[in-house]
């Protein structure tokens, strides 16, 4: 039997539902403990799917998948959802990788992608934002080359989370 090695694509709307499970089983696992349970056992696919067709078909935003087949990992960048006179002039929104499928490179593929992307409509440099907590993701945008610069909260369920900000210069990913 042949196995296809996976592969890097933009998102399509049929997407969505797989985007989704991926999201809600990451998040459901990463930030156990970090976010209350309650909230994190309401998250809900078919929601999720539905606010995904929404991003997908977002032409000032691109969302790139990995299919391994079937989605086992996506990225979505865009403009910075921040202050536009800031220096970040993009930014990777999002990025999750199936929990099984986790340090098999894919994260650091989907970060490429979003950077050629990013770096075509001219949006860089790029920051990304990841809940303090979550120190698995800082060491994989720091291997990535990027630099701890700010950090600021997030209201989720009813609460603030700190949240630290990383930024790629204009040069770009350094490793990976």
């Amino acid at each position: 039997m042949r196995v296809l090695a996976p592969q890097i694509r933009q998102a399509t709307s049929r997407d969505a539902p797989a985007i989704a499970r991926v999201q809600v089983l990451t998040w459901q696992q990463t930030y156990r403990g970090i976010l209350p349970d309650a909230f994190l056992d309401s998250l809900d696919v078919e929601r999720s799917a539905e606010s995904w067709r929404a991003v997908i078909s977002d032409r000032r935003r691109s969302t790139h998948v990995v299919d391994g087949p079937g989605v086992v990992g996506f990225c979505t960048a865009g403009p910075s959802r921040g202050d536009p006179a800031a220096a970040f002039r993009g930014e990777v929104e999002a990025i999750y990788v199936h929990p099984a499928e986790q340090g098999r490179g894919h994260g650091s593929a989907l970060i490429r992608a979003a950077m050629v992307w990013l770096a075509a409509k001219r949006l860089t440099p790029v920051m990304v934002w990841a809940l303090e907590a979550n120190s698995p993701a800082h060491a994989f945008y720091q291997a990535l080359g990027a630099r701890r610069l700010d950090t600021r909260l997030l209201r989720i369920a009813d609460a603030l989370y700190p949240e630290v900000g990383f930024g790629w210069p204009e040069a770009g990913l350094t490793a990976g």
